[in-house]
């Protein structure tokens, strides 16, 4: 009995090390199968730059030259040529980006149904290659992006929209920053920064939106802070009464901060005594900014305060 059972498992032990082994050789047939693809997609790709790189810088020089370089790409390597011009177009800016996007644009339309291909990854590139080299003409293509199933394309999508267009997307980007709520909250504020002034009302309305989530309407606070919106600070003090969301104070404060007035102050001290210590420090760094002598003894008070954060704020009031 002993002896059928070791033969069993000994077999067993076999047929476990030809399977591995099996793995192993499909393995390294399979990654020199890879090797060898990538290899000749490099080729290729070398042998379309040594193509295509000479006439493109002279379309840099002289956009007059660009018809020639159209004749060198061949109908089946137009997606790489727009992967060619990509590359060159993240590295430059101002006149020479504006050459590309002329150098590209007969073939952008190629790419526009990739706008809603299956896979995450296919739509994103798109995105990225309309926000780089599309723009101002596929505009609208691109907006539609903003409501992507995916919350990363259609971050992708506005984030280009706010750096490349400016306040003209403010509208459409205001109504959808509440689906970008796993982001961090100072790449949403560069985002509605990169708009510019313009953008200002449309940023102001996310604030006083009541709709909106808390969060959304803090990374409004911050961005309005930051471009220095003075007449958002009558706004910002009267939610300071209203609101109960310490993320959201403490962003109304920092506002209030930037852009208040004495007058405002009556809100901000109601927030002195918080329970939560990030808005006491908030309402304490505000009040220096903002506060008369007459508020001199509360910041004295608040260096008693158990929090180093608040006592720091409460000191540079002071001092």
């Amino acid at each position: 009995m002993e002896t059928v059972l070791s033969d069993r498992t000994l077999w067993a032990l076999v047929l476990a090390i030809l399977a591995l082994l099996g793995l192993v050789a499909f393995f390294a047939v399979a990654t020199f199968l890879l090797r060898i693809k990538n290899e000749r997609e490099a080729l290729v790709w070398d042998r379309l730059k040594r193509t295509w790189e000479p006439g493109l810088l002279e379309a840099l020089a002289d956009p007059e030259r660009l018809p020639a370089l159209w004749e060198t790409v061949e109908e089946e390597n137009e997606l790489q040529f727009l992967e060619f011009v990509l590359r060159y177009a993240q590295r430059l800016k101002s006149t020479e980006r504006d050459v590309l996007r002329k150098a590209a644009a007969p073939f952008i339309p190629k790419i526009l149904p990739d706008l809603k291909h299956r896979q995450m990854g296919k739509r994103a590139r798109t995105v990225q290659t309309l926000g780089i080299l599309g723009l101002p003409a596929f505009v609208d293509d691109l907006k539609a992006s903003i409501y992507d199933s995916s919350p990363f394309v259609a971050a992708m999508a506005a984030r280009l929209l706010a750096h490349e267009v400016g306040a003209e997307i403010a509208p459409d980007l205001c109504k959808s920053l509440d689906r970008f709520h796993n982001f961090r909250t100072w790449y949403l504020v560069d985002m509605m920064v990169a708009m510019g002034p313009g953008a200002i009302p449309s940023i102001r309305g996310t604030l006083a939106n009541p709709k909106m989530p808390d969060r959304t309407r803090a990374v409004a606070a911050h961005a309005l802070s930051v471009l220095w919106d003075l007449e958002s600070g009558g706004l910002a003090a009267k939610l300071l009464r209203e609101e109960k969301n310490a993320e959201f104070l403490t962003s109304l404060l920092r506002l209030l901060g930037q852009v208040g007035t004495p007058e405002h102050l009556p809100a901000v001290r109601t927030h002195l005594d918080s329970q939560e210590f990030f808005v006491r420090a908030a309402a304490t760094r505000t009040l220096s900014e903002l506060g008369t002598e007459k508020d001199l003894p509360l910041l004295v008070e608040k260096l008693g305060d158990p929090s180093s954060w608040v006592k720091m704020a409460a000191a540079r009031g002071i001092y």
